[in-house]
């Protein structure tokens, strides 16, 4: 390849790394919906109460995340009166599934209302001692990057990954933390920061971290890599749209950057 193509292909990536930075869906930064919250509220003395988050816990499993939105909406303003009267997981599961929802559904400022109560004491009495819990600055640092402000999440994220008691929390952080890097353009750091989330992870659904490693893989350029971690990615989650789209725009990127051998059709001479 002589130095024009290079040029040309080295132009190519950087589009398409800013290509990825402008369209927010390409990269997926899902936390998992708390589930403990769901769970903790079983038992309430509030028949209605139970009722309704059971309708919420099935509108998530259902994919139906307007209509989850809407429920954890009434519940929350059922309960955050107390958040000022009580410490209990609670109140805080509920705000921050709540918070999940709004910014997935493209209300983050709202949901880092939302979450500021629980990212500051409320008890005036013990201020200084008083440490944010890991889960709620994953997502609050989510919040963070959905609204452009990329060194506050990252700020909040290396906390999470310096807490020795977070390391359950040190997946979601580490996917974060690549899409914050990757942004930013130190691609090299990125891949490294994913390649932690999916070693740490737990569970089946990696998807939308494989989503993001092979996006980054893209953006400097390995093209091969990148289809194939996109590819196993869409054959666990066959549904996700987003992953098919992105093996089509890497596949469409890969052929506009790697040059075709020509073919010789001449004769060979006997």
């Amino acid at each position: 390849m002589n130095r024009l193509n290079l040029r040309h292909s080295a132009t190519i990536i950087f589009l398409f790394a800013a290509l990825l930075m402008v369209a927010g869906c390409s990269k997926t930064a899902e936390t998992p919906i708390v589930g403990k919250a769901l769970d903790s509220l079983t038992g309430k003395h509030d028949a209605a109460e139970d009722r309704l988050s059971t309708t919420a816990a099935n509108a998530i499993a259902e994919g139906k995340t307007d209509e989850a939105l809407i429920l954890y909406e009434r519940l929350y303003t059922k309960t955050h009166s107390s958040f000022y009267l009580s410490d209990d997981v609670t109140y805080r599961d509920i705000a921050i599934n709540y918070a999940q929802l709004l910014r997935r559904t493209g209300k983050a400022q709202h949901a880092l209302d939302i979450l500021a109560p629980f990212m500051k004491n409320l008890d005036s009495r013990s201020w200084q001692n008083y440490k944010p819990d890991p889960i709620v600055m994953n997502e609050y640092a989510a919040g963070s990057i959905e609204i452009g402000d990329f060194e506050k999440a990252e700020k909040l994220l290396n906390q999470v990954l310096e807490d020795e008691n977070a390391t359950k929390s040190y997946a979601d952080a580490y996917n974060l933390l690549g899409i914050v890097l990757d942004a930013k353009g130190q691609h090299k750091e990125a891949e490294q920061s994913f390649q932690k989330a999916l070693d740490n992870w737990n569970g089946d659904n990696k998807t939308s971290v494989m989503n993001n490693l092979g996006l980054c893989l893209a953006s400097q350029g390995m093209f091969d890599k990148s289809l194939m971690t996109l590819r196993q990615a869409l054959i666990m989650a066959p549904k996700k749209l987003e992953i098919a789209g992105n093996i089509q725009m890497v596949t469409d990127l890969r052929k506009s950057v790697v040059p075709t051998a020509p073919v010789n059709i001449r004769k060979k001479k006997k």
